[in-house]
């Protein structure tokens, strides 16, 4: 009887095991698709435009030269780098460029290339590549130095140095650093929620 009893409970588990089964795998495709879809919502509401810009863009520059600033001299310890023909007293992450007898703060032409960047730099991706940031220039590594690069289009930055524009297009205003535009975005991928998009308009 007992033996007939085990066969009998044998059966039932063979039986509902692949039930269990097909059920526990519904239940985890099911997870699978929801948490797909938060991340699919996540990604279309990350960076929501802001029509109208809200803030000054560059605070976290705070104490830094502005941008088209012109001193007197370049700062003490300043390295020159060359590209193009063209020369630029580097420091810090900024670029000056002597003008007559004074020098002026720049954005450097592609190509400039330094050995080292502020600790503060960004590591920002783009379509699978990496790009740094600093101070409104982007840059790629090349051969264990720095070089500029054209801003990427859909890069998001935390902040602009002072001395950006900001202008209106199509009832949408931008942020305007040396011809290119940025907008401002409702980003989880900073703190403060925040971020300027580089666009192509």
């Amino acid at each position: 009887m007992k033996k007939l009893f085990a066969i009998i409970g044998f059966i039932f588990i063979l039986t509902a095991a692949p039930e269990t089964n097909h059920e526990a795998q519904a239940q985890t495709r099911e997870q699978v698709e929801r948490r797909h879809t938060r991340r699919a919502v996540r990604r279309r509401t990350r960076r929501r435009v802001r029509r109208r810009v809200s803030r000054r863009a560059h605070l976290r520059y705070h104490g830094m030269p502005r941008y088209r600033a012109v001193v007197a001299v370049a700062p003490q310890g300043a390295v020159v780098v060359k590209s193009k023909g063209v020369s630029y007293h580097y420091h810090s992450g900024v670029f000056y460029q002597s003008r007559n007898d004074d020098f002026i703060v720049v954005r450097p032409v592609v190509g400039v290339r330094v050995r080292t960047l502020p600790a503060a730099k960004r590591v920002v991706v783009v379509n699978n590549r990496n790009y740094y940031y600093y101070y409104g220039t982007f840059y790629q590594e090349t051969g264990g130095e720095y070089e500029v690069v054209d801003a990427p289009e859909g890069a998001l930055v935390d902040a602009l140095p002072e001395g950006y524009e900001v202008e209106t297009k199509d009832d949408t205003e931008y942020y305007v650093l040396d011809g290119v535009y940025y907008q401002e975005v409702d980003t989880d991928e900073y703190e403060d929620g925040v971020g300027y998009e580089v666009v192509k308009l």
